[in-house]
């Protein structure tokens, strides 16, 4: 069973590689499969197709980000503008990292609908939720709808990193989305 996780864990180590050098469309699954010294067979062992290939990859790299954003959480002592500003930039960070999501995110609706991919959408809304309602508690913040709010802050992140000027750099994205953010929210900069 080891072997099959390593195995597993090398193709996509392997194709999240290939995807962040070329388009989607580009990357053969014999190239990932040779690339990562399995069969072709074995790769479809584990994964039925590119799509499903490719959505394992993303789905790796989503869990992984909220892990950050949770590590980030529980080892800060800021108060809720500080750690607003912090997941948000873990956000943008993620988004800038990996090219090979943002060529994909930029022409696809929606990942797969399963109660996994629900659960990780779920969670990432959660720790935006969590630090508005802390936010709300101490008399930082004021909004109607925090879980609302919530889903707005990623996807306004998700737009920007996707669509921002040419000048815009990482952190001149950070520091705006973060003040947007908390201007909407009632704090003051």
């Amino acid at each position: 069973m080891k072997e099959d996780s390593e195995k597993e864990q090398r193709i996509l180590d392997t194709a999240a590689e290939l995807f962040s050098r070329q388009p989607f469309h580009k990357v053969l699954l014999s190239d990932v499969a040779r690339a990562a010294a399995v069969g072709k067979g074995t790769l479809y062992l584990y994964f039925k197709s590119k799509d499903d290939l490719y959505f394992a990859v993303l789905f790796r790299e989503f869990s992984s980000l909220i892990d950050s954003m949770r590590s980030f959480l529980d080892e800060t002592e800021l108060g809720p503008d500080g750690q607003l500003a912090g997941v948000v930039r873990i956000l943008a960070e993620h988004f800038y990292a990996r090219a090979f999501n943002m060529e994909l995110l930029g022409f696809v609706v929606t990942c797969p609908v399963t109660d996994e991919w629900k659960q990780l959408r779920a969670d990432l809304w959660s720790l935006f939720e969590g630090i508005i309602r802390s936010g709300i508690e101490q008399g930082l913040f004021r909004d109607e709808d925090p879980a609302l709010t919530a889903r707005y802050i990623s996807g306004l992140v998700r737009a920007v990193c996707l669509f921002a000027p040419g000048a815009a750099g990482l952190d001149e994205v950070c520091r705006h989305a973060s003040e947007f953010v908390l201007r909407g929210l009632g704090k003051k900069q």
